[in-house]
């Protein structure tokens, strides 16, 4: 099921808000779950696009998807989990600007 268009600009605004409005460490632990719980499910939506039909966004964002998950955090600390954080939500909102795309396209 498909993550609401809404519910995912809210996880992204949260993700990408300004430095001085990030949240505590635990806050942003929160937000990485809810990112990768989020991400995850955009990700198998996307990879469900016949690869021929995939735009070359499509195919950066799901491969750029894989890397962050399993590189995790470069670094250690608050900050890298706030970066790591804040990739996360960029790689997201180009998957969910990718399916709206899709939608458009098929509306046609």
């Amino acid at each position: 099921m498909r993550p609401q268009a809404q519910a995912i600009d809210d996880l992204v605004e949260r993700a990408l808000t300004r430095y001085d409005q990030r949240p505590d460490a635990q806050g942003v632990a929160a937000l990485v779950d809810d990112l990768i719980t989020t991400g995850q499910e955009l990700h198998a939506t996307v990879s469900q696009i016949p690869v021929a039909q995939q735009s070359e966004r499509a195919s950066a964002s799901l491969a750029e998807w894989a890397y962050f998950l399993e590189a995790g955090p470069l670094g250690h600390g608050d900050h890298a989990n706030w970066n790591h954080a804040r990739g996360l939500a960029r790689i997201i909102r180009t998957m969910a600007a990718t399916l709206a795309e899709q939608d458009r396209a098929g509306a046609r």
